[in-house]
């Protein structure tokens, strides 16, 4: 069994030269990426005596000192708690108050609003003298992570995760996306979301050569794939519609792998990635923080229907279950659980919620799907977000995909909303492309030709922008509360 860290010292020893991250100001070797991590961990532990079993949140820069201190604390078997630099002070407060770390490391570029009695700068971490001291025995079943989702729907939770449920699961990500150690692997998104953590943890693990961006920029990534030897790519579909803005019609003929997750991808920008990137594998995967990899599928596989999740990840089952844990019907919609070595160990301080995660051995984040005659499994959308108007259940991501099909819509998103008469009416907030403006009439006509009439938006808001959350999905609650506040 592995456990974070081992690898990178391993490729460090063996082939200290091999770049391990390039950003925009330069290359960090696996040697000195290693010694970094190890003075990180002495520093630390000066401060606490020992690592092990200790809470370490830090709020840092998208950078390469970002990773080295989360090896450094992982490896040292601590447990590393990265906070989201766009988190207003009131939102770093409360997670500081829920997480309660032994210590808070922070940069003063990005926030120096806290209350946090256990805190020091990162500069000034770094004059401390790094005592040599012995890494201490981690079990591979010990947490090393809590990140915290992103709190679109409620308030953000704290997610558990063990070394063994990353580090023992990167072979086989390896194996199922065809990477290798040659690879130069772009990790255009931030950090804190567990979607560009894990690759760019794995991909350390790999001993393959990181990229890594302070920020994502559409223009930057352009000129990174025009200038690096980028083979593999990890998005999410917000980020590949910013790109195609820029690109025009450039290919990237030598990129092999582009790997995304994280919200739906429409099949449209779906075909503009496969004329973008005419020799790559295209992967949108399914799966979740607390849940890890649930399922994959190649964005042009044959046979596969649209919107179907794919086949389930190596060493994953996939299950449709009622609320009282019995099989669905064929067709029938129910609530879909996992049962996989990668899940998560529950929520920290909930155990109400993490409860709800767990049916035996089964796992779920709530999400409805259903199985079609062909046995394709289909999500429908969130359990947290379905609308009930009238009685009837409606699933907003089902109203959001015919209203993408609609030529002057850029981007949507449906969400119920308290009515005196309905129960809940739904809303549609939509973007428009260049050029266009909403017809309210003429998009009622249309959407009936699809929808029911229940189905169908009850009002409509035309937005300049969608707000998004760090993990690139529309910000929902953000939504309901501005149309609450209208």
């Amino acid at each position: 069994m592995a456990r974070i860290g081992e690898k990178i010292r391993e490729t460090a020893y063996h082939d200290p030269e091999r770049t391990a991250v390039k950003t925009e100001y330069g290359s960090v070797t696996y040697e000195e990426f290693y010694q970094s991590c190890e003075d990180f961990h002495g520093r630390i532990s000066s401060l606490l005596s020992s690592i092990k079993g200790k809470r370490i949140a830090f709020l840092l820069p998208n950078e390469p000192k970002w990773l080295e201190i989360f090896i450094a604390i992982s490896s040292g078997g601590g447990i590393a708690i990265p906070f989201d630099p766009k988190w207003s002070a009131a939102q770093v407060s409360e997670v500081l108050l829920d997480a309660q770390p032994d210590l808070f490391i922070y940069d003063q570029s990005v926030s120096t609003s806290f209350d946090c009695s256990r805190s020091i700068e990162v500069n000034e971490l770094n004059v401390l003298a790094s005592i040599i001291t012995k890494h201490a025995d981690v079990s591979d079943q010990d947490p090393f992570y809590i990140g915290y989702t992103s709190g679109t729907t409620g308030q953000p939770k704290g997610f558990i995760r063990s070394h063994a449920s990353w580090a023992d699961c990167f072979s086989l990500g390896g194996e199922t996306f065809s990477l290798s150690e040659q690879d130069h692997m772009l990790c255009p998104g931030p950090l804190v979301h567990s979607h560009f953590l894990y690759a760019a943890v794995q991909c350390l693990h790999m001993g393959a050569a990181l990229h890594l961006p302070a920020k994502f920029d559409a223009e930057k990534v352009w000129t990174w794939l025009h200038t690096e030897d980028i083979s593999v790519i990890y998005i999410v579909p917000t980020m590949f519609e910013a790109l195609k803005r820029v690109i025009g019609d450039a290919v990237f003929p030598d990129v092999k792998a582009l790997i995304s997750s994280g919200a739906k991808w429409v099949e449209s920008s779906k075909q503009s990635a496969i004329h973008v990137f005419p020799t790559a594998d295209i992967y949108e995967f399914y799966g979740a923080s607390e849940l890890s990899f649930v399922s994959y599928r190649l964005v042009d596989e044959d046979g596969l229907y649209e919107g179907s999740i794919g086949q389930p990840f190596p060493r994953v089952e996939i299950a449709i279950l009622t609320e009282d844990g019995q099989p669905v019907k064929k067709g029938e919609v129910g609530q879909l659980f996992v049962s996989s070595p990668w899940v998560f160990d529950g929520y920290l301080n909930r155990p109400e919620e993490t409860k709800k995660v767990f049916f035996g051995k089964w796992a779920t984040v709530g999400d409805l799907a259903f199985v079609n005659e062909n046995g394709h499994i289909i999500l429908k959308g969130r359990r947290q977000n379905m609308i009930i108007s009238g009685g009837l259940n409606i699933y907003p991501e089902e109203v959001e995909e015919t209203i993408r099909r609609q030529p002057a819509i850029e981007e949507a998103a449906v969400i119920g909303l308290e009515d005196a008469y309905w129960g809940e009416k739904v809303v549609a907030f939509v973007t428009c492309k260049k050029g266009q403006t909403l017809q309210i009439e003429e998009m009622n006509k249309q959407l009936a030709k699809w929808l029911p009439r229940y189905k169908c938006p009850k009002e409509w808001v035309e937005l300049g922008s969608f707000p998004y959350t760090s993990s690139g999905k529309i910000a929902r609650k953000q939504l309901r509360t501005s149309a609450r506040r209208d």
